[in-house]
């Protein structure tokens, strides 16, 4: 099922993945879980899955593909406060994060990382403010992806939409 949004690029998922540097025991929040592969790579590393979308369908294929973890389905302001700590967070969906983010930032573990993928300039910088104004902010990257396709009998190379990965860490830390 093709789910309205951008989905996130199977390349970006891993280089978020490994911004992310999750590691046994820890809680992995994916905000805007969308198809659930974020959740799904995370899966190789922890058990502690979180996902939130408002999209019943959204939820319900992430269920299925990480039936492990914990997908629920409404607004990320309104369920993060009731989630434990959490460790390592994608941030996939932004529709609402002027809400979520502040509620997202009390519930993160000293050391937590914060991982944002983001299709829109316009969002990005203000994603990168958000975490600015918290004390978190570590990186803006963007990322271009380009895929080979034949053409007269070689190869030549056609641009993805870029992405920008906005990334954030807590001081401090602790293990698992």
């Amino acid at each position: 099922m093709k789910l309205p949004g951008t989905a996130t690029q199977p390349e970006n998922v891993q280089i978020a993945i490994g911004k992310l540097d999750i590691r046994p025991g820890m809680a992995f929040l994916d905000v805007g879980c969308g198809s659930g592969a974020v959740s799904l790579a995370a899966s190789r590393f922890t058990d502690r899955i979180f996902g939130i979308d408002r999209r019943p369908e959204a939820v319900e294929i992430s269920r299925a593909r990480v039936p492990a973890g914990t997908f629920l389905c409404g607004e990320a302001a309104g369920i993060i406060p009731g989630l434990p700590k959490i460790d390592r967070c994608f941030i996939g969906g932004t529709a609402g994060i002027e809400a979520f983010f502040p509620a997202l930032m009390e519930r993160l573990s000293p050391g937590a990382a914060v991982v944002a993928d983001l299709a829109r300039i316009g969002i990005a910088s203000r994603v990168a403010e958000l975490m600015r104004g918290a004390g978190i902010f570590e990186e803006l990257l963007q990322i271009g992806i380009a895929r080979g396709y034949d053409l007269a009998g070689d190869i030549a190379l056609r641009p993805e939409n870029p992405i920008f990965m906005v990334v954030g860490r807590l001081p401090g830390g602790r293990s698992p």
